[in-house]
């Protein structure tokens, strides 16, 4: 913690009438191989809309940069940070979220070995939209992981562990219907009554609630899909929908938000749509 706090040095500090947001992630590394920054501002642009760039930061120059921390500026003008540590993330945390990552789902994939991880943050404030913020740092993240060997990417925030390969795969898109795949994970259960339970762990990243989506037998086989298209859909209006207000997948369907507690923290409140 004291390597982020001297990476978001005052500098990297938002105006004081701004709250800060710090977007945290770590991409994991088969080898102890330091990243080159320049191969990692190339690969940025494979990620971004076209025309965005990403620079290289060297404050008070080329002397004070270091071999273990990098610093970049978005188009935007914001700050991040990518840092190496030679060790894996400390008490199976990387290992224990890879089951929430929709690219595990249906699959025998599981989080390789690491040896050693990136730690790469931005702040970020209230003056910059969410998904604006979160597509960049998306972007800046999958530059990461494929400028280095990397197994893993372990955003927190997300509340999962995603395939780098799968990471990737899927920033490569433009876009909150894909990249919301990455934004948060997925806690997929079957309740007392048979029904399948899906549960998001990431929109606190967007300042919205969770969702909590229960699918009868006859709907399984669109519960993910539609999941997904319900969470694009809230990410993009920006604010959550109001409790017994209805939504759909068609234009007659009308689906009614419940707001319960959490069935992982019952502190927090989650809207609830029951799949017919």
């Amino acid at each position: 913690m004291s390597l982020l706090k001297r990476l978001l040095g005052r500098e990297a500090e938002p105006p004081a009438e701004e709250s800060p947001l710090v977007d945290l992630a770590f991409v994991l590394l088969a080898e102890a191989t330091l990243p080159d920054p320049a191969t990692i501002v190339a690969s940025y642009s494979d990620f971004a809309p076209p025309g965005e760039a990403l620079r290289q930061r060297v404050e008070g120059g080329e002397k004070e940069a270091t071999r273990e921390a990098f610093s970049f500026e978005f188009e935007s003008g914001r700050p991040a940070f990518v840092a190496f540590l030679p060790v894996a993330v400390p008490h199976g945390e990387a290992d224990a979220d890879a089951q929430f990552s929709v690219s595990s789902l249906g699959t025998d994939w599981t989080l390789p070995d690491h040896s050693a991880h990136l730690i790469v943050t931005s702040p970020s404030s209230d003056s910059t939209p969410r998904i604006e913020a979160l597509s960049r740092f998306t972007s800046l993240l999958a530059a990461v992981a494929k400028s280095t060997e990397a197994v893993g990417v372990y955003w927190g925030n997300a509340g999962a562990t995603h395939d780098a390969k799968f990471f990737t795969s899927i920033a490569s898109e433009q876009g909150v219907a894909p990249r919301i795949m990455l934004w948060s994970g997925i806690s997929v259960a079957r309740e007392k009554d048979g029904r399948l339970s899906l549960l998001s762990l990431g929109m606190q990243q967007l300042q919205l609630p969770d969702l909590l989506l229960l699918a009868s037998p006859s709907s399984e086989d669109t519960a993910l899909e539609t999941f997904f298209d319900l969470l694009s859909y809230v990410a993009e209006r920006g604010e959550a929908l109001p409790d017994d207000d209805t939504v759909g997948r068609t234009a007659a369907e009308k689906l009614r938000v419940r707001y319960v507690r959490s069935p992982v923290d019952r502190k927090k409140r989650v809207w609830r749509i029951e799949l017919p």
